[in-house]
């Protein structure tokens, strides 16, 4: 049953996810705010249907499933080694966990910092800082809490790393148009791979709130 859900789950949240940056990319003309009240009610609504839709699945890196209905080529690593690796990944203190965020975090910084300082005023950061707490959380929660354990179910944990940053690029088309595309995937790519190594969703929140707190000030 759960091998039967687990392709439908990944491929309707995948379309879930893009429908909200199609909503967001249609609230642009109307300003940033409404784009981002859009879409973070958008995203807030994936993950309760999702909830509710299917809470008997897996969201953790590595799927709960049998053996048979592993793909082939990660049979090998279930299930006494993989449920070794998920139970290591869930053991993970927090503290390690959110340390290693901000260091993903602070790497991510550099890019940006490349681009020279926006001159903003700090002033004017606090309101934008606290609405992108909730949106790279949100964003974070849905793609490497929900969508990337569900391709991992379905593919295997390199094709959901590469499904994950693909559709974390896409959201960001809208906003910062296909030249960011390059970047925005590399940032899927690490907050990826931070999600696979420490199991947790946390420490990619905050390496996402870091990295988007930087844009702030430099580009």
């Amino acid at each position: 049953m759960i091998a039967a859900a687990a392709p439908r789950r990944a491929a309707a949240l995948t379309v879930a996810i893009l429908l909200t940056a199609i909503i967001r990319s249609l609230l642009l003309p109307f300003g940033e705010l409404p784009a981002a009240v859009g879409f973070v009610i958008a995203l807030a609504g994936l993950l309760v249907v999702d909830r509710w839709v299917s809470p008997s699945l897996s969201r953790d890196p590595l799927p709960t499933l049998p053996t048979r209905e592993i793909p082939r080529p990660y049979r090998q690593w279930l299930p006494a080694r993989g449920r070794e690796i998920r139970e290591r990944g869930r053991e993970t203190p927090f503290f390690l966990a959110a340390v290693a965020g901000v260091a993903v975090g602070l790497v991510l910084l550099f890019p940006v910092m490349g681009a020279g300082a926006s001159g903003r005023t700090l002033s004017g950061f606090w309101g934008w800082g606290a609405a992108i707490v909730v949106i790279a959380t949100l964003e974070e929660v849905v793609i490497r809490g929900r969508l990337q354990p569900a391709w991992t179910a379905e593919a295997g944990p390199v094709a959901a790393l590469l499904v994950s940053a693909a559709i974390f690029a896409l959201i960001h088309l809208p906003r910062y148009g296909l030249g960011a595309m390059p970047l925005d995937f590399a940032v899927g790519l690490a907050l990826g791979g931070l999600r696979a190594v420490t199991g947790r969703v946390a420490p990619c929140a905050i390496a996402h709130v870091i990295a988007d707190w930087g844009a702030w000030f430099w580009l």
